[in-house]
């Protein structure tokens, strides 16, 4: 799988006060229905591949599987959230995944993100543009294309990637074929916001709290 060591992300954990004012953000994105229901269905969704994003161990007992959206303002208010998680059970029997599923009819930016993110990933740097996104999301989300596409290559020379394989990689049989899977296995699982989680393959309700999404990791490794 493609994958990337988590201590790689120390130096991005945020502190506690970060997290819980994280935390707020999330709730009241919900009170106020800004891109993610939380709502849960009895679904579930195809097991992790090496075409997967993932970090930690392939043997893993437990799976947590993100469907996100990098312009969704619900993702990027759980991104330091999901930080948290990946620093706390780094050591433990978890694996972490991300999949695309944009909105395409909410986001005009959604698309070109995911496949920059995918496009990075070709060229090794898969999370490290995955988080340049989301920390930066505020700069580019509601930017015109031009505009937002002269940020994303902005990160990509801060990652010393190959912008004209980055751009050629983007409009790429491959990226395209990637996105639109995990799209397809987002709306055959009946996937309708984001971000939307799957523990082991089922679907969650999004927990509000960094504890209750431990609690619920916890439950999973225990059962196990």
């Amino acid at each position: 799988m493609k994958k990337m060591d988590s201590s790689d992300f120390t130096p991005w954990i945020f502190t506690g006060i970060i997290v819980l004012l994280t935390v707020g953000l999330i709730v009241l994105i919900f009170a106020y229905g800004n891109g993610s229901s939380g709502t849960a269905k009895e679904t579930t969704v195809p097991a992790l591949t090496q075409e997967d994003w993932t970090h930690g161990p392939n043997d893993a007992k437990v799976s947590i599987i993100e469907y996100g959206d990098f312009q969704c303002p619900a993702c990027a208010a759980y991104y330091p959230l999901f930080l948290e998680l990946e620093n706390y059970y780094k050591d433990k029997s978890v694996i972490f995944a991300f999949r695309n599923f944009p909105l395409y009819q909410v986001h005009k930016n959604a698309e070109i993100s995911a496949k920059a993110s995918e496009a990075a990933g070709l060229q090794g740097k898969y999370w490290e543009m995955h988080d340049k996104l989301y920390k930066d999301q505020i700069s580019w989300g509601d930017a015109p294309q031009k505009k937002a596409m002269e940020q994303f290559d902005d990160y990509a020379k801060s990652l010393n990637l190959d912008l004209d394989k980055l751009h050629k990689d983007m409009e790429s049989a491959s990226v395209k074929n990637k996105i639109e899977k995990d799209v397809k296995s987002a709306s055959d699982a009946f996937v309708d916001h984001t971000p939307t989680f799957f523990i082991n393959l089922k679907q969650i309700k999004n927990p509000t709290s960094l504890d209750e999404f431990k609690k619920i990791i916890d439950d999973a490794l225990a059962a196990s």
